[in-house]
């Protein structure tokens, strides 16, 4: 096992080495409470959360039968499937969807996370009732956003094929007595299918949550599993350069422990999406106690001398089946990265050819954050200030509710706010970054123009710029934002009046819900004391408002 050479002098705890990451590994699989360093009041918590372990052995009985859910929605003339969902529910259904939508044997996957009223409009007129699928994926049934989903889409589908036919073409995710399975029970869904309770969301890939979207979309399921298998026997291995997993972790925590807690992720087609998904693993699981790890996803590789002492990279290196597990020193994925690596920063590079791996690649991750976990003494299961979030958009919702407006008197219009993002970005330290925080519909053109203004930021700070979209990224690096590392936080924010596509049965539509939880999200950041800008697009369109931001020259 190689490990990097540091002075003793960073180090703010005991450095890893193979005797205790050994340990580790067994323990992880002896599903130890007590291996985080948590208090003991958590231990039952930690303990009902190892499900993720063994649940790829126990969903390959069910590939059979998600198989003829497909076939049976396909006979029908159904074409298309949206996830309706949030975080770890709907993540691992994202990378899906953009690995197998190329199948013909399978529905068109979507995957509806963005409160944003043009982002369900959008959704909504690209699914007709007749022809499509819903699947509501929520453990509790309670989180704000996919229950707002699901009564939306049932209300329409009620109106376009009636209350005896809606519930054909509605299936739920859920774990048991959840209010979710009530509501699909009461209403007739055509499948409730109860998750295993000891998973949290963020490792529910390789269960109902991951696996569900997969099969509709024509995905093998049984590929899945059976690259899920094989990870978990490598993850037992007590020889750590054998086991991907463990030194995987290991390279993440041994970085961390000494100030490299920035870590880009390089996912080249077809695991573009894949990022979101890990970026939610670590920095939701990471995030707490004033620490973590920050996953930067999307950055372009930059020039070599760009990545500061804080730095790694891990990179999916489509070359080599998954066989080959973790890989270090140079390799010609692209020369980008060996430059990186030449200069200084580390570089671990894991093997997967393609879609097929993605049950490895899932696994392998799971494994390797509960090892930098137990590394860095940081209990990975919880996530304490997600809910401050959603406590504050509670509030501001229920204020509004009774005429109250909301507090919008420190947001900057995009035309004038350059010189205030200018100071603000002009006063990160050495460690900081500048997290793009954007609750704006989601397209192709406001992704190209927020890759544009996060080339601007690096361009003047040459510190790094993660970009998200909201509320997506709240229950990922929201987490982290909140109470793990501190950075300059931008919200990017429209402006709606009158109710904006309204949510049946609440006393608001999804403007004024995403509005909230802007808001709310902001009020946290600043009784944390973490800094935060509010910018607010014009009328003319995001692109617009974005680009009129740190412009050139």
């Amino acid at each position: 096992m190689r490990y990097i050479d540091t002075p003793d002098i960073l180090a703010p705890m005991a450095f890893p080495t193979e005797t205790t990451t050994a340990a580790i590994v067994e323990r992880i699989w002896q599903r130890d409470p007590s291996l985080f360093g948590a208090p003991a009041s958590l231990e039952p918590l930690i303990a009902d959360r190892f499900g993720w372990l063994d649940v790829a052995s126990k969903m390959r009985g069910q590939v059979d039968a998600l198989d003829g859910l497909r076939s049976t929605f396909l006979a029908e003339g159904r074409t298309r499937v949206v996830v309706l969902g949030m975080g770890g529910s709907s993540l691992a259904a994202a990378v899906m969807g953009e690995a197998v939508n190329a199948h013909a044997d399978g529905l068109r996957l979507s995957v509806l996370d963005s409160t944003h009223p043009g982002a369900v409009d959008s959704v909504a007129r690209s699914h007709p009732t007749a022809t499509s699928v819903c699947v509501v994926a929520s453990k509790s049934g309670t989180t704000i956003e996919p229950r707002c989903f699901q009564q939306y889409f049932w209300r329409r589908a009620i109106e376009e094929v009636g209350a005896n036919r809606a519930g054909d073409g509605f299936i739920a995710i859920t774990d048991p007595g959840s209010q979710l399975g009530f509501i699909a029970a009461h209403d007739g869904y055509r499948r409730t299918l109860v998750n295993p309770p000891d998973i949290g969301g963020r490792y529910s890939a390789l269960s109902y949550f991951g696996l569900v979207p997969a099969a509709l979309a024509g995905y093998d399921v049984g590929a899945i599993l059976q690259g899920a298998a094989e990870a978990m026997a490598s993850c037992q291995i007590s020889d750590l350069d054998a086991n991907p997993g463990a030194r995987l972790g290991i390279f993440l925590a041994s970085n961390a422990a000494v100030g490299r807690d920035k870590l880009t992720i390089h996912c080249p087609v077809p695991f573009t999406s894949l990022g979101i998904w890990i970026e939610q693993l670590i920095a939701e699981s990471l995030g707490k106690s004033g620490r973590g790890i920050l996953p930067i996803v999307g950055e372009p590789l930059d020039n070599p001398t760009a990545y500061g002492p804080d730095r790694v990279v891990v990179a999916i290196d489509p070359r080599f089946d998954r066989s080959a597990g973790a890989m270090d020193g140079p390799g010609g994925l692209d020369p980008r990265l060996d430059a990186i690596g030449a200069a200084g920063t580390p570089v671990l590079r894991l093997a997967a050819r393609g879609a097929i791996d993605l049950g490895w690649l899932f696994f392998i991750w799971e494994f390797a954050t509960s090892v930098a976990a137990a590394h860095l003494r940081i209990e990975p299961f919880d996530q304490p200030d997600v809910e401050r979030a959603k406590v504050e958009t509670r509030r501001v919702l229920a204020e509004a509710a009774i005429g109250g407006a909301l507090d919008v008197s420190d947001d900057l219009e995009a035309s004038s706010a350059s010189p205030s993002l200018e100071t603000a970005i002009g006063a990160l330290g050495p460690s900081g970054y500048v997290a793009l925080q954007a609750y704006l519909q989601p397209t192709s053109e406001a992704d190209a123009a927020l890759a544009r203004l996060r080339a601007r930021i690096l361009s003047r700070t040459v510190r790094p710029v993660t970009v998200g979209y909201g509320p997506r990224f709240l229950h990922s690096t929201g987490q982290l934002h909140k109470g793990g590392l501190a950075g300059l936080c931008v919200q990017l924010i429209n402006h709606f009046e009158g109710p904006s596509v309204p949510v049946p049965g609440e006393g608001y539509g999804f403007g004024q819900l995403i509005a909230a939880q802007a808001l709310g999200d902001a009020d946290a950041l600043k009784t944390l004391g973490r800094p935060i800008l509010r910018i607010r697009m014009p009328s003319e369109g995001d692109v617009l408002g974005i680009d009129r931001l740190l412009p050139d020259g």
